[in-house]
């Protein structure tokens, strides 16, 4: 049989006769002496055993075989399933925070009775058409602001999955303040299994960046309220969103959510977005893509990342389940958005529950139809497998590159995945 090296491998010299290949799309890497390697460059391998291990690896493909179809094959079934439904729904839009940040527009009020029954119908029709999984996320402004539409949707929820034969996973966004003992145990009871938390850092940069609405601080009691998960079998991911001025706080803040003493709190870091430019923003120095992969890279050899969220590991076929076919977020008025940056702005309703016949199809198509394979810069990168054209919003709105990786990133990306750093 006759191999040809697959276009999607990355290769690099790692030591002495030692050389890394990883294929970018079977997400597998092996090593090879620079015999072998050079057997492997010059497809002159008389080593059958070697060729086995990089045909079976992806390395190397059969001579006929077009792996671009083939990738294009995962990524359009994947965009256009119909097994799982993404949910992202936001009781309210209301918060008690003021973070000079944020890029929703604030409303006060939360879900009608009428809008929550419209979306359990919703749900109902969509498992009634195949979906087979639910994948729910509660979202706002601040959810907990309302347990009573949460826990009534949620309750209600359980309900469908379970009547429909699905596989339900529930997970919350909130910003920490309002938990309590007795409302982490009803999180528990209503199904929610992991919740996402913001620290902007330590308690000086975190109460400027995320204070009360009445201006007051909040690092404090969020990090109290972090001790109630101690019996709790959900799981807290703490993002800390970062920028220039609140990158050295880190680590530190790392150490502290570590004395928490509960493997089920983990923190991860996330670049502040400059997204809403109706706002003054004093706080913030906003990283560029370069900057926050430099940050990431650095807090990576200080044991800051875990290997297990990197790209590199990913089976994902899209950038962002905001580009498939059954992704939405709801807000309180039961308005309809493929993204939860676009989420309260009118202009970026895809259509409104009450009213599912009139669909502003321009939007959808801006995540659906967008085609990295059609880009001529996509289509001969060999990081392709890993982003698949980079995130959409900030694509079209942000007008900002979105590759994620240069040769130096993914590498180091690799060392510590791979070889611990």
């Amino acid at each position: 049989m006759r191999y040809k090296q697959s276009r999607f491998n990355f290769a690099y010299k790692r030591e002495a006769n030692e050389n890394v290949v990883y294929n970018t799309f079977s997400k597998a890497l092996v090593l090879l002496d620079d015999d072998e390697y050079r057997q492997y460059e010059a497809l002159t391998l008389i080593d059958s055993d070697t060729e086995k291990r990089l045909a079976d690896n992806g390395i190397l493909i059969e001579e006929s075989f077009d792996e671009m179809h083939f990738l294009k094959y995962f990524h359009y079934k994947k965009k256009f399933s119909n097994d799982t439904l993404f949910l992202t729904i936001a009781p309210t839009l209301d918060c008690n925070f003021s973070c000079p940040y944020c890029y929703e527009n604030r409303r006060p009020g939360k879900m009608s009775v009428d809008i929550q029954n419209a979306v359990i119908s919703y749900i109902k029709n969509s498992i009634s058409y195949g979906v087979r999984n639910l994948d729910i996320s509660w979202y706002g402004g601040e959810p907990l602001l309302y347990p009573d539409v949460l826990e009534s949707l949620a309750r209600k929820i359980l309900s469908v999955a379970e009547s429909g034969n699905c596989l339900l996973n529930m997970y919350l966004v909130t910003n920490g303040y309002l938990l309590t003992p007795q409302m982490i145990e009803l999180l528990d009871e209503i199904g929610i299994t992991k919740i996402q938390v913001t620290l902007d850092g330590l308690r000086t940069n975190h109460d400027a960046r995320r204070p009360l609405r009445n201006g007051g601080g909040t690092f404090d009691r969020i990090m109290e309220n972090l001790n109630f998960f101690c019996d709790s079998p959900i799981e807290v991911a703490v993002r800390m969103n970062i920028d220039n001025q609140n990158c050295r706080d880190y680590i530190l803040l790392k150490e502290k959510i570590t004395l928490l003493n509960n493997p089920n709190i983990k923190m991860y870091p996330s670049p502040v977005e400059d997204i809403n430019k109706d706002t003054v923003n004093a706080v913030s120095d906003f990283m560029t893509t370069n900057e926050f992969e430099s940050f990431a890279m650095s807090i990576c050899e200080d044991g800051g990342l875990s290997p297990d969220n990197f790209a590199v590991m990913d089976d994902r076929y899209c950038f962002c389940t905001a580009e498939t076919e059954n992704c939405y977020v709801v807000d309180n008025l039961g308005d309809f958005y493929k993204c939860w940056d676009e989420v309260g702005r009118p202009e970026h309703c895809c259509f409104n529950i009450l009213a599912p016949e009139n669909k502003n199809y321009s939007i959808i198509a801006k995540y659906l139809a967008d085609d990295p394979f059609s880009d001529e810069k996509c289509s001969r990168c060999v990081f392709l497998p890993l982003c698949y054209g980079g995130c959409k919003f900030q694509k079209a709105k942000l007008s900002k590159s979105v590759c994620g990786f240069t040769r130096d990133t993914l590498k180091k990306y690799l060392e510590i995945a791979f070889f611990n750093g």
